[in-house]
């Protein structure tokens, strides 16, 4: 079958061409960073088949035009599971019984162990075909190790209504490592800008006066921390200490590398070499000591948005996203206060590899998970079922605002199945509903937002992928040492930070950290020559 679907899509791509030579030749331009607020028109019925195949019983493959046997398609999602998914995804699978004819099955891995878990997946060779990745999980490690499926022909084929979205943004340079897609990313437009939030209501009970223009540098957020220490001593003040000023952006997260936005040469640098992150570094070991950051905040397993809601965790690094959206406070009367700090340096839009999909190279199924995919860019109904679940039971429809309400009786520490984690990357702007997160607009505010200072750029290696071939064995070093030691020092427990960090050089370039870094500068070199 997969040689026969290939054969095909080898010929049509064949004819494409010879077609293509008879039209306009201008190529077309990338939409705007705010072509997401354009709505696409959403499909009132389901996608019927190609008319050349009407003759064949039930559902079938578009390309072949070959009748559709059942499958099941395997899906791993980050997060925990909620009791409602199994249901809601058997309900998916009867709604598109007739376009897709499979079931589905739906696994999830919680955060903390989801990178481990899908590389150890994939080196042992386990079968399933659409997982949740991105720049800030192991998308980068993956990728290097060929764990997912060269997609150049199947995208377009199977997913057209997609790849005409990525391909209008101008989202496939983006998509490719080793000059092939291989990942599918969202199509949001936000910011990362860091901000600091604390618990306004709290501030205000204990008398703390905060002059929020003040607080820009980690210096001012450390002397508010200790504000809070004082008032509220039996509460859990802040998780850890980040890299937050200077223009350093991740160029990737895993292992630790950075550019600096001011720099036009985009020059790699190892995070334990940015003076920045290594203050930032000092200010955890020193929260450590003094008890902002609790002991066991590794090993506790508290869920820490549950401490956020319940007011035992009252400050938190934010992004504009996070400070403006609505939380399931317990206590009533709580809120978020919040400033973005360093305001006056560059900051860079989230990137599409923010939050992805990927299909794994042992998948079975490719074609209809694509197929799946290319519903969801098209069908509300279905991007209903798959965002909000079943009405009336995971969730109630707001007659007058559109909005995915909660049933009575539930919240977010209790629901069934909506926010499901890893719904980030199948998030459609066109069909989004305001939820008990987000608000009717909020998303449109983000984009705004976005948009809204000089300050909030574009990164200038947007689109840009590393190949990682030539040096498997230094970023799966990279990756380890890096992600041990940064554990630790991110929340104090490393001991001495200077000591911390001079090991954490050492073990680096033992482990051929300059190999690394030379090969990732001469591919970012070239692909800043070819713009």
């Amino acid at each position: 079958m997969k040689k026969k679907i290939v054969s095909t899509l080898l010929a049509v791509s064949m004819v494409a061409a010879a077609l293509a030579g008879c039209g306009n030749s201008a190529s077309k331009e990338s939409a705007p960073a705010a072509a997401e607020e354009e709505k696409a028109p959403a499909a009132e019925t389901k996608a019927e088949a190609p008319a050349d195949s009407a003759a064949a019983e039930g559902p079938v493959d578009p390309v072949t035009g070959e009748a559709l046997e059942p499958v099941t398609l395997k899906f791993i999602l980050f997060g925990d599971k909620k009791s409602a998914v199994d249901e809601v995804w058997a309900a998916i699978a009867d709604y598109t019984r007739d376009t897709l004819n499979c079931d589905f099955d739906v696994q999830f891995v919680s955060g903390d162990d989801y990178k481990q878990k899908l590389l150890v997946k994939a080196a042992t060779g386990d079968v399933w075909d659409l997982n949740f990745d991105s720049d800030w999980t192991g998308y980068f490690q993956m990728a290097a190790n060929d764990a997912y499926l060269n997609l150049d022909e199947l995208l377009p084929a199977y997913a057209p209504n997609l790849y005409a979205v990525y391909e209008e943004k101008g989202l496939l340079d983006a998509m490719k490592n080793k000059g092939h897609i291989n990942i599918l990313p969202w199509t949001m437009t936000m910011n990362n800008r860091p901000f600091i939030q604390w618990r306004g209501d709290l501030a205000e009970a204990a008398g703390i006066e905060v002059d929020k223009d003040s607080i820009n540098t980690i210096e001012d957020v450390d002397k508010l921390l200790y504000q809070l220490k004082d008032a509220y001593p039996d509460k859990y003040i802040i998780e850890c200490s980040q890299l937050s000023g200077g223009g350093w952006f991740t160029l990737d997260n895993g292992m630790g590398l950075y550019f600096n936005l001011n720099d036009p040469a985009c020059t790699v640098t190892a995070a334990e070499d940015i003076p920045e992150w290594v203050e930032a570094m000092e200010y955890a070991e020193k929260w450590q000591k003094d008890g902002l950051i609790w002991k066991d905040v590794l090993t506790d397993n508290l869920d820490h948005n549950s401490l956020i809601n319940e007011g035992k965790l009252i400050t938190k690094w934010g992004t504009h996203e996070f400070a403006t959206q609505n939380r399931a406070w317990v206590e009533e009367g709580a809120y978020w206060d919040y400033t973005e700090i360093y305001a006056d340096d560059l900051y860079a839009n989230r990137t599409p590899l923010a939050n992805a999909l990927c299909i794994s190279a042992t998948s079975e199924n490719p074609e209809r998970t694509l197929m799946f995919l290319d519903m969801l860019e098209t069908d509300q109904t279905l991007y209903d079922l798959v965002q909000y679940g079943i009405e009336g039971k995971t969730y109630v429809l707001n007659e007058e605002t559109g909005g995915a309400e909660y049933p009575e009786g539930m919240d977010g520490a209790s629901s069934n199945y909506q926010e499901w984690g890893g719904q980030w990357a199948m998030w459609k702007p066109q069909f989004m509903r305001a939820n008990a997160s987000y608000g009717p607009g909020f998303w449109e505010k983000e984009a705004e937002y976005a948009a809204s200072s000089d300050k909030n750029v574009v990164s200038p290696l947007e689109g840009f992928s590393f190949d990682a071939s030539s040096v498997t064995t230094e970023v799966a070093q990279r990756n380890q040492i890096f992600e041990d030691a940064n554990k630790l020092l991110g929340v104090g427990l490393a001991g001495d930070t200077k000591t911390a960090v001079e090991k954490l050089k050492a073990d680096s370039e033992a482990a051929g950290k300059q190999a690394l870094i030379d090969e990732y500068q001469r591919q970012i070199d070239e692909f800043l020559a070819g713009k």
